[in-house]
């Protein structure tokens, strides 16, 4: 089980880094032309803004994703620095309760604002849910490392340290 739940995590992290590379890596590009084509006009990009928009939405998710994957999304670490080691639990719970919270809610009401979604793109002519399904998806894959970094702390007493994985 620890096997599949490791390779799930890898893959997890392949896909966040991989995808928010490719995002960036496109944002770059396509900005990159617009700006060129402002100056030597040759042609237009039909569908820039619905494409720019695409990208950055899921870079956005997969950067957060990847991040509160490895622990270091929300963390003072100067603080819990000054801590004794009871009182560094106590707070490493109570962050990850609020980081649960905040994943469930990300994920629950993105998956509304999706649903609510019925727009069609105007040149691609591509369902707006394929923009918006990052939010619900990252929210619960967020909720899922909240839940393994609080049984990590509250089941087995370790810290999160902000090199760490999800199954360490």
């Amino acid at each position: 089980m620890m096997a599949v739940l490791r390779l799930a995590d890898r893959i997890v992290a392949a896909l966040c880094k991989g995808g928010a590379v490719a995002c960036l890596l496109g944002l770059f590009v396509l900005l990159g032309g617009a700006i060129m084509l402002r100056l030597v006009p040759l042609f237009t990009i039909q569908g820039y803004d619905e494409i720019v928009e695409l990208l950055f939405i899921w870079l956005v998710m997969l950067t957060s994703l990847a991040l509160w994957r490895e622990g270091s999304l929300y963390r003072v670490v100067l603080i819990e620095d000054l801590l004794p080691a009871v009182a560094r639990r106590v707070l490493e719970v109570a962050i990850n309760l609020v980081m649960f919270g905040f994943a469930v809610t990300l994920a629950v009401y993105g998956r509304e604002f999706m649903a609510m979604s019925g727009e069609t793109t105007p040149f691609l002519r591509l369902d707006k849910r394929w923009w918006y399904a990052a939010i619900p998806v990252c929210g619960a894959l967020m909720a899922l490392y909240s839940l393994a970094w609080l049984w990590r702390v509250i089941r087995r007493g370790e810290t999160l340290e902000t090199t760490a994985t999800l199954i360490g």
